[in-house]
């Protein structure tokens, strides 16, 4: 593919009569979407996690002395 020759304007074109620029769009925080709940820290809660208590059980049932 060839590039054109034409000369590389030293200013760029001058905008038409009565034209604005537009307002910038307004976007979210990066960090959270309007859809988004903010879910807790689980190393910063005090309780175990689910998964742990289930294992435990489950272990102490297996090997739980007779």
């Amino acid at each position: 593919m060839s590039v054109p020759n034409e000369p590389i304007p030293e200013s760029p074109p001058m905008p038409e009569p009565g034209w604005t620029p537009r307002p910038p769009i307004e976007e979210p925080e990066p960090d959270r979407l309007p859809d988004e709940v903010p879910v807790p820290n689980p190393d910063e809660n005090d309780e175990p996690p689910k998964h742990a208590v289930v294992l435990s059980t489950k272990w102490f049932r297996y090997f739980r002395p007779r």
